[in-house]
């Protein structure tokens, strides 16, 4: 995935204490300590031990905030523990100034708001990491989560023809996406289209996503279901 590395770094944290005009740089020592620090983290949420992940992320961005890898691990901690991400959210705004145009940060800002229940700024992030991807490239495996969780939140809005378009790119992207294909298929029968809504739950089901038999079952002729 291609990324944009801003030099010219705009003021991030004041703990940080590194002003907007500062060119950053970093010792190697440096970017081994945050690097290390990072790991540590991870360990430490593989243990659910979030406290303790999440003081030393802060404490590896403090160090050298051009660790990408710092910043996706924030969201992990915040899928685990949700009292860190009213913390959590500003630093990884703020981290889009450095990487500018990922795709990856913006989604994972989508869903800690999403969890936070703040629909419109979830719906924001998505559509900017859609935007991203088409620059960056939509091979990246997460790319087919950004349509799916956009198209959710329309399901959800009751905007269902814009709800059937991201659910068939993310299934354009990943051909075996039962969930895309259970849900387009109640957005279809919501608009009338009972045969292809039927046609979609069958495949849904076949990929695992069983749910759907109740949809087959419920809505669907005996020759659907088979």
């Amino acid at each position: 995935m291609k990324l944009k590395l801003v030099i010219i770094l705009f003021l991030l944290i004041s703990k940080f204490g590194v002003s907007a005009q500062d060119v950053y740089q970093v010792s190697l020592s440096d970017k081994n300590k945050a690097i290390s620090l990072t790991n540590e983290a991870i360990e430490k949420v593989q243990a659910d031990m979030t406290d303790d992940a999440f003081k030393l992320l802060v404490e590896a961005i403090s160090i050298d905030f051009t660790n990408r890898n710092s910043y996706l691990q924030l969201y992990t901690v915040a899928m685990n523990d949700s009292s860190h991400i009213d913390t959590i959210i500003p630093i990884l705004q703020k981290s889009k100034k450095i990487f500018q145009e990922d795709d990856e940060i913006s989604y994972y800002l989508g869903e800690i708001y999403k969890l936070k229940g703040e629909v419109k700024r979830a719906m924001y992030e998505f559509s900017m990491a859609i935007a991203y991807s088409k620059k960056n490239g939509e091979d990246f495996h997460l790319v087919h989560k950004y349509y799916f969780n956009r198209a959710n939140i329309c399901l959800a809005k009751n905007m269902i023809s814009t709800a059937v378009l991201d659910y068939t790119y993310a299934i354009n992207l990943k051909s075996d996406y039962g969930s895309a294909y259970a849900n387009r298929g109640i957005c279809l029968y919501k608009m009338g289209e009972t045969e292809a809504a039927c046609k979609d739950w069958k495949q849904a089901v076949k990929l695992g996503i069983m749910q759907s038999e109740e949809y087959l079952k419920k809505n669907c002729n005996s020759e659907a279901v088979k």
